[in-house]
């Protein structure tokens, strides 16, 4: 039972500082994110950051390449989200229960590639096992959750419904299908992302590394957005596909990760000497490696399954 603790008037309040807490989130991370590509110049040749190595390949280099696109990422997804708040667009709450339930479900398996990272610097915490445990509660559970809760609310919900009557085409597309939606575009992200490691690609057993893995990485980029263009047009023969490539993938990436030791995919990256250290010294290792992507790669199929149904009905969704 959803216990309301907002009346209309404080709804449509928070409902407004939210939008253009998100308009402005949105709005400087399109700003930095030109910004940003300035961290190459710093870290070149003769600069104040350079270390033998980095360019193209390096971890940092693609690393950099990551939080650009991270930033564009953001500002696509908090610009219209503020928008749609400060027009009280119903897509709006259902792209803004997306994104959250986005985070929740593939927040910590992201976060795993970043928590062995922070364990390497120095943190003035007694209990550092109890602090990562804290961060992750925190951005994980409790700030989505009480997100979740607000947009439960009968009156959050009421003031969303109550216009939008030209719109119906993005406003009937049910939240798992946003949610779907986002993890494509997140692929799509991911796929670029390693083209800058070599384009190193899992391959049933194997990795395909530079013009090939490129090639493998070139066709799931393409993939990916038909698989977008089906899920907007509800296109069932695409939904049938993405759940194969997905199961494939899955197949693939899980054969070929106990196939290799870490100390194995560190050197096909051949990252530079002061990289390569580092990696060679992060606790867990292979671990929280296979953990994390054979994790997202499980959740994104259970996510297909879950759409089944909106590829093969055409009635009036609900929110």
């Amino acid at each position: 039972m959803n216990t309301e603790f907002l009346n209309k008037d404080k709804a449509n309040l928070l409902i407004k500082i939210l939008g253009i807490f998100q308009l402005t989130i949105g709005l400087l991370s399109l700003g930095i994110a030109p910004l940003e590509i300035y961290s190459f110049y710093l870290f070149s040749e003769g600069e104040r950051f350079y270390y033998e190595g980095f360019g193209v390949g390096s971890f940092l280099y693609g690393l950099i390449f990551a939080q650009i696109i991270a930033y564009y990422f953001i500002a696509f997804i908090f610009i219209p989200i503020g928008y749609g708040h400060l027009k009280l667009k119903v897509w709006a709450l259902k792209l803004s229960k997306s994104c959250i339930w986005f985070w929740i479900l593939l927040g910590l398996p992201i976060m795993m590639f970043f928590l062995p990272l922070l364990s390497m610097k120095e943190i003035d915490v007694q209990y550092p096992i109890l602090f990562y445990a804290f961060i992750i509660l925190l951005f994980i559970i409790i700030i989505p959750g009480l997100l979740l809760s607000f947009y439960n609310q009968k009156n959050v919900k009421e003031l969303f419904k109550n216009r939008n009557h030209s719109d119906v085409g993005i406003r009937n597309i049910p939240i798992n299908a946003y949610l779907l939606l986002l993890v494509f575009i997140l692929y799509i992200m991911i796929f670029h992302i390693m083209l800058f490691y070599k384009g190193l690609f899992p391959f049933f057993g194997t990795f395909l590394i530079d013009f090939k893995g490129l090639l493998f990485h070139d066709l799931c980029i393409l993939l990916m957005f038909l698989f977008i263009y089906g899920l907007l047009k509800r296109k069932y023969w695409t939904w049938i596909l993405s759940i194969t490539f997905f199961v494939l993938m899955s197949i693939s990436t899980f054969m070929t990760l106990i196939n290799y030791q870490y100390i194995s995919i560190i050197e096909l990256l051949d990252f530079p000497k002061v990289e390569k250290d580092i990696f060679i010294k992060l606790p867990l290792k292979s671990s929280y490696i296979l953990m994390a992507i054979v994790g997202i790669l499980l959740l994104t199929i259970i996510l297909i399954i879950k759409t089944k149904d909106y590829y093969t009905k055409k009635k009036k969704q609900t929110i």
